[in-house]
C-alpha cells in the first residue's frame, strides 16, 4: 500500500520522465525531485581559495560521527558527461592548441565564483588512452606514467578490461575525454554544464569542441540523520526491493561508503606520491594527477534484500568476520582494525565457502606495511590507497542523448576510483573477483568459488567500462597539446 504522499511523488517523478525528450543537455529531470525532497547538508561556501593542482579533491569535506565512525559527506550531486573530439573540426596541431587555450579558458571561467568545498564546484577532466594515440601519438610514450625500472616499458595507465565476473555484454568504451561535476547544489552543477556544452551565447562555450557520448547523474544521498534520498528516489521510481532500502542509509545497498578511513587520505591517489608506483615524483609532467576508472553498475536491489537477511547482507559487503551488527546498522568499521589478512580470507573461502567484498579488496587496496611518502610523510599500514566515488543513479545513462536521458526506473551505481596507476585498480577489482593478489585464485579447488559468487558481485553487473588519465590542473586542457611542433 502507498501513501498519499509516495503517490504524489511517484506522479511527480514519472511527470518528469515523460517530458525528458524536450530537455537539454542541462536538465536534472527526474533529479530535480531532490530538491523538493531536501536531504542535503547546509554547508557554507567559502570564499573561493587558489585551488590545488589534485582536480580529483575536494576542500574541507565534511566529517560527522555515526555508530562510532568517522564518515565524510561527499557533495550530492555527481554528474559524469563522456565525450569524444567532434568530428566537424580537422584537429591539426594549430586546431588541438587553440582548442586547449579556448577549454582552460572556459573551465577557469564557470569554476571562478564558487569555492573547491562540496558547496561551491569542483571539477574533473579526465583523458582515455584513445585521446593519447590519436592527437598525441609521437609524444604520450614518453610522457604518460610509467611503472619505474620495469624492462620493457610498462605503463601506469592501461585501457580498461572485462573482469572474470563481467559478461562479454560488457562495454569497453573509447571517449577522448570525461568533465565530471560534483556539487551540493543542483544548479550549480546545471548552471557549469549549459555554459560549457549548451548555451552558445555563453563565454565558456565548448561544445562545439566534442560530440557527448554520455551524461550520467547521480546522487550520494545523505542518510544517517536525514531521510535516505536513495530509498526516497527509488520508492517513487517503483524499483522493486526499495521499501527494504533502510531509512538511514546512504546508498541503495544499505551501507556507508565514506567511512574515512577506508578512503586514501589527502594525495595518496596522485602518480607521484607513493615511492616506486610511477615515474612521476618528482617533476613529471602529470605529477599531482592520478589514473581514474569510471564504470556503470546496475544494482538488483530486489534479489540483495529479498534473499538475504541483514546479517548474511553484512558478512557479504564485509567480511565473513564482521561482528553481527545491531539491526539498522547502516555504517560498519572499515579501517585498519578490521584488514583482513591473505590467511584469514583463505580460510573463510574453503572452511566457509564465503568472501566478503572488503576483506578482498583489501588485500588489494590497503598498505601492507608503513611507508614514508615522496613527500616525507609516514603514511601507516593499513590506510587506503584508492580515493572512490560510488553514487546512485535510476536511470540508463546509455539511452541518452542531448535531448533527455533513458528509463529512470533502472537502480544502479555510477562507480569512480582515483589510484595511482590503473594496474592497482585491476589488481583490486581482480581480488574482488577472488584472483588475490599472491596469485592465489578462490575460483578454483579447494575454495571453488564462482566470481559471480564472491562478495556482492551476483547483485551487481558491470554495463560500460573505461579508463581515464587525470592530469594535475595545469595540464588539465588537450595535455601534451602545448608540446606539439
Amino acid at each position: 500500500m502507498t501513501t498519499p504522499d509516495h503517490e504524489t511523488t511517484r506522479r511527480e517523478l514519472l511527470r518528469r520522465t515523460a517530458t525528458l525528450s524536450l530537455a537539454a543537455i542541462s536538465a536534472r529531470g527526474v533529479y530535480e525531485v531532490l530538491e523538493e525532497l531536501g536531504g542535503g547538508p547546509a554547508r557554507a561556501a567559502a570564499a573561493p581559495p587558489r585551488r590545488r593542482q589534485e582536480q580529483y579533491l575536494v576542500d574541507n569535506v565534511e566529517i560527522i560521527l555515526d555508530n562510532g565512525v568517522t564518515v565524510a559527506i561527499p557533495p550530492l550531486y555527481n554528474d559524469v558527461i563522456t565525450a569524444r573530439l567532434t568530428t566537424r573540426t580537422t584537429w591539426t596541431v594549430t586546431a588541438l592548441k587553440k582548442a586547449k587555450t579556448r577549454v582552460e579558458t572556459a573551465l577557469a571561467a564557470v569554476e571562478a565564483p564558487y569555492s573547491s568545498n562540496a558547496a561551491g564546484l569542483t571539477m574533473v577532466v579526465g583523458w582515455g588512452l584513445p585521446f593519447f594515440r590519436t592527437f598525441v601519438p609521437s609524444l604520450w610514450p614518453a610522457y604518460l606514467p610509467a611503472i619505474p625500472g620495469a624492462d620493457p616499458r610498462q605503463y601506469a595507465v592501461l585501457d580498461a578490461i572485462r573482469f572474470p565476473s563481467d559478461d562479454a555484454s560488457t562495454v569497453l568504451e573509447d571517449n577522448h575525454v570525461m568533465f565530471k561535476f560534483r556539487s551540493d547544489s543542483s544548479a550549480i552543477v546545471s548552471g557549469a554544464e549549459r555554459a560549457l556544452f549548451e548555451d552558445q551565447n555563453s563565454k565558456a562555450y565548448i561544445g562545439d569542441l566534442f560530440d557527448l557520448t554520455s551524461k550520467r547523474i547521480g546522487f550520494l544521498g545523505r542518510g544517517f540523520d536525514k531521510p535516505s534520498i536513495g530509498r526516497t528516489l527509488a520508492l517513487a521510481a517503483g524499483v522493486p526491493g526499495a521499501g527494504s532500502i533502510p531509512d538511514r542509509a546512504q546508498l541503495m545497498m544499505g551501507f556507508t561508503s565514506t567511512q574515512t578511513q577506508a578512503l586514501a587520505p589527502d594525495n595518496i591517489p596522485s602518480f607521484e606520491t607513493l615511492p616506486g608506483v610511477t615515474d612521476q615524483w618528482p617533476s613529471g609532467y602529470f605529477a599531482a594527477g592520478c589514473a581514474m576508472h569510471l564504470s556503470h553498475l546496475y544494482l538488483d536491489i530486489d534479489t540483495w534484500y529479498r534473499s538475504l537477511d541483514f546479517s548474511t547482507r553484512t558478512k557479504r559487503m564485509f567480511s565473513p568476520r564482521t561482528p553481527d551488527q545491531a539491526a539498522g546498522t547502516v555504517t560498519v568499521p572499515n579501517g585498519p582494525a578490521q584488514v583482513a589478512s591473505l590467511t584469514e580470507v583463505k580460510q573463510d573461502a574453503a572452511n566457509l565457502h564465503q568472501s566478503g567484498h572488503n576483506s578482498l579488496l583489501q588485500l588489494a587496496t590497503r598498505l601492507g606495511a608503513d611507508v614514508t611518502d615522496n613527500y616525507g610523510r609516514v603514511r601507516t599500514k593499513g590506510a587506503a590507497v584508492p580515493l572512490r566515488e560510488d553514487f546512485n543513479t535510476l536511470d540508463d545513462p546509455f539511452s541518452w542523448a542531448p535531448g533527455g536521458v533513458g528509463p529512470a526506473d533502472k537502480p544502479g551505481l555510477h562507480f569512480v576510483a582515483f589510484v595511482p596507476g590503473h594496474h592497482l585498480f585491476h589488481r583490486a577489482r581482480l581480488a574482488m573477483d577472488g584472483v588475490l593478489p599472491d596469485g592465489t585464485d578462490l575460483r578454483q579447488a579447494p575454495y571453488s568459488i564462482a566470481a559471480r559468487d564472491s562478495g556482492i558481485n551476483a547483485m551487481m553487473r558491470a554495463s560500460h567500462r573505461q579508463n581515464y588519465v587525470i592530469p594535475p590542473r595545469r595540464n588539465r586542457s588537450f595535455p601534451l597539446a602545448e608540446l606539439l611542433t
